[in-house]
């Protein structure tokens, strides 16, 4: 069955929980003013959250994007996402997502978990700028030993 809701939709959205959907699955948002999420990635899971009231900032690996009322984000498999309450009101939506994977072969990762890869190329990055500084002070030195002669 097709459906369409509409921002005054939404409140009964939330109570039909019940409704059994083959491929997708919805969850209603609901976050008090200041209100934060930790954040999450999941592997083979799609999510959509569509706001209808207050706002807030979703993230979306290192970008930050604004919600208000209308707004619909859109959150690839694999990508790390969390949402905040950054009103004075409710930040109510909903979020739907796929269901139709195998919930043991979804890989969940925190915050921490997602960027660790970044943090090691970060360190590594260091290290390497860290030698062609030394590098680039050894052939400065060398220079101007040339130059005296």
């Amino acid at each position: 069955m097709e459906q369409v809701l509409t921002p005054s939709d939404f409140a009964a959205a939330r109570a039909v929980r019940s409704i059994k959907l083959d491929e997708l699955g919805f969850v209603p948002v609901c976050m008090a003013p200041g209100e934060e999420n930790p954040g999450h990635s999941h592997t083979l899971v799609e999510e959509i959250l569509i706001v209808r009231q207050g706002s807030g900032q979703i993230q979306i690996e290192e970008e930050r994007y604004e919600l208000r009322p209308g707004s619909v984000a859109i959150v690839p498999a694999g990508r790390f996402h969390a949402v905040c309450n950054t009103g004075s009101e409710n930040l109510e939506g909903v979020t739907i997502f796929n269901r139709n994977v195998d919930p043991k072969q979804v890989v969940l990762k925190s915050r921490k978990e997602h960027f660790k890869k970044f943090a090691s190329a970060k360190d590594s990055m260091k290290a390497e700028l860290k030698a062609l500084k030394k590098q680039n002070k050894k052939l400065k030195k060398t220079i101007r030993k040339l130059k005296k002669r």
